[in-house]
């Protein structure tokens, strides 16, 4: 008997295990591809540089704001949308994002820190990235926020898809923050 209640145990536990095993493949997978009906998704890396050296490293997901949302729907189609390139980004000192924002509440506009076009490419079949490596001109200026914009005049309204709180960083003058912006449309 008590090889028997060994062998049914070996059974329960591999059992466990691989079904621990499959639900943790699926949840990476669906992570970065996403899943049926699933919303878009976005993640931002910053990365903070003095002297050439990497002194600052934050990632995140984001959250893509109503007016975003809706900017999306309008381009497919809805209500013929020019100017749908989403390829702006802009930083602020702003705390958490809310859904309800249409641009960064208090962008910031100087010290080198401006809104600015990225360079997009594309990561796979559903999904695209935009980075920009600005250049402060003066500080310290402490960042912890950044946004994702579809029009490049700063601290313009109603253009805002994107926003992304950060750990906050303390820039000096010379120092280099870069921002990559990678956003995911699952298909479905």
């Amino acid at each position: 008997m008590g090889v028997r209640r060994r062998y049914q145990n070996f059974i329960v536990i591999a059992f466990l295990l691989l079904t621990i095993g499959v639900f943790i493949g699926r949840q990476s997978v669906e992570t970065f591809y996403g899943t049926a009906g699933a919303d878009p998704a976005g993640h931002v890396s910053v990365k903070a540089y003095r002297d050439g050296v990497l002194f600052y490293e934050y990632d995140d997901h984001n959250l893509i704001v109503t007016i975003g949302s809706k900017h999306v729907r309008n381009f497919l189609g809805f209500a013929n949308q020019t100017n749908a390139a989403i390829d702006n980004i802009a930083l602020s000192n702003d705390a958490t994002p809310l859904t309800s924002w249409t641009k960064l509440p208090g962008e910031i506009t100087t010290s080198g820190l401006n809104r600015s076009a990225g360079t997009a490419s594309v990561v796979n079949a559903t999904a695209f990235q935009v980075t920009y490596t600005w250049t402060a001109t003066t500080g310290p200026i402490n960042v912890q926020c950044t946004g994702m914009h579809w029009s490049v005049t700063n601290d313009s309204d109603n253009n805002l898809f994107a926003a992304a709180s950060i750990s906050s960083v303390s820039l000096q003058a010379n120092d280099q923050l870069q921002v990559t912006w990678t956003v995911n449309i699952p298909d479905g």
